[in-house]
């Protein structure tokens, strides 16, 4: 939990940080779209690579190894900024770079949850995974907003950075049992089983189209609250990490809520209510011009994001072997982020003509998203046991897996 929590608000921090430092070194926001675009998509098309290394070596070393990946990067843009010789191709070179060991450390630690934690309190468990997710939305961009308004954006990048040192540290503490399975096939066979896997599983499918749509919505919100503070509510950089911890306050309340109260069975409920809401929440945002208003509009978004994010979390837990955590994890979490960088360039280009019109195809994105659970039957998004596709690559399972719970002996999990 404290090195998710590291993890994730040195990841929101940048996030909000590389915007804020495009926009106050003199570039467009179609530029800083452009840079949470790229700083996205070479993880995403890597990520079934990443998942079948997740399976074969220590999950804990590979985590490790992304969050000192990105400790440099952000240093080092950091430091030739200051050095006055960052150009723009040097600045999307390192955060692609960058990107390339992301999905180690994202799906690392979601495989993690499912194995150490019972499958009765998953519902539980991933409503407080989701709630250091928004924390870090809470503090993350607080943080950031007090950075840039103190030291400026090029020094500000240093803080994520030692957040980043801060999750490896952490991980020091963790230790997991190998799997004990023996793999007859190479990394590039595994990655391509784990797409067949995901293509072929029915519940993780219908995710793939819902939270990719939605994301889409989601990931303009990056780049359009900075500029609907910054221009249209003319606030400072302290504000757009006030607006973002108040998304990211609402969304953990909300979340809590839903984990204690349990989703199984109400999943496609929540995910088609939640996107619904969330495009109310553009709505508004893309009509006010008072920051009251505006603040309202986030929240809205926040109250829906946290439920939505924890019923999307469990019901690909239940939809998934847990032969095929590591894989199948990698491949569906990063199909359905892919919405988000595409969306961040999508309003980046929009915001240069209008900030409503950026916020209105936000909303249809959202509204879009919640079509499937809405109108397909309930019994779909129930998991299918002759659905399961057998891995390719593993000869062996341990003996003592239970298909028909879920659960994993302590001996499996390493707890």
């Amino acid at each position: 939990m404290l090195t998710s929590l590291f993890g994730r608000m040195s990841a929101q921090m940048f996030s909000v940080l590389i915007v804020l430092f495009v926009l106050g070194t003199g570039h467009s926001s179609a530029l800083s779209g452009l840079v949470l675009l790229v700083g996205q998509i070479p993880g995403i098309l890597v990520s079934p690579i990443a998942g079948a290394l997740l399976e074969r070596s220590g999950k804990v070393m590979l985590m490790r190894f992304d969050f000192l990946i990105a400790a440099i990067s952000m240093g080092l843009i950091s430091a030739l900024s200051i050095a006055h010789l960052l150009s723009t191709p040097a600045l999307l070179g390192i955060v692609a770079v960058g990107s390339l060991t992301q999905p180690l450390s994202r799906v690392g630690g979601r495989s993690l949850f499912p194995i150490l934690v019972p499958r009765e309190l998953w519902d539980r468990s991933n409503a407080l995974d989701s709630g250091t997710f928004v924390i870090s939305s809470v503090l993350g961009p607080g943080i950031a907003g007090i950075a840039v308004s103190l030291v400026g954006p090029r020094w500000s990048l240093v803080v994520p950075a030692i957040l980043s040192l801060l999750a490896a540290i952490a991980l020091i503490w963790v230790h997991v049992a190998p799997n004990g399975a023996t793999y007859e096939r190479g990394v590039l066979a595994d990655a391509w089983a784990g797409i067949q896997y995901v293509m072929h599983n029915r519940v993780l499918a219908m995710l793939a189209g819902t939270m990719t749509i939605y994301n889409t919505a989601a990931g303009s919100l990056a780049v359009a609250i900075p500029i609907l503070v910054l221009h249209r509510l003319h606030g400072g950089s302290r504000s757009v990490g006030l607006f973002f911890a108040v998304m990211g306050l609402s969304g953990f309340v909300a979340g809590m809520v839903m984990g204690r109260v349990g989703t199984e069975r109400r999943e496609r409920i929540v995910l088609a209510l939640g996107c619904a809401m969330s495009s109310a929440g553009f709505v508004i945002l893309a009509l006010s011009h008072v920051a009251v208003v505006s603040a309202i509009g986030i929240a809205i978004c926040g109250i829906a994001n946290g439920p939505l994010v924890v019923a999307m979390f469990s019901l690909r837990q239940r939809a998934t072997d847990p032969a095929w955590f590591g894989r199948a994890f990698a491949v569906s979490m990063n199909v359905n982020f892919a919405g988000y960088p595409i969306g961040a360039a999508i309003a980046g280009a929009l915001l240069t003509h209008s900030i409503s019109v950026a916020f209105f195809v936000a909303a249809g994105f959202a509204l879009l998203g919640g079509i499937w659970p809405a109108v397909l039957p309930a019994h779909l998004y129930e998991p299918v046991e002759t659905e399961v596709v057998r891995p390719l690559a593993v000869e062996s399972e341990p003996a003592n897996w239970r298909r028909s719970s879920g659960n994993r002996s302590p001996s499996e999990s390493g707890s």
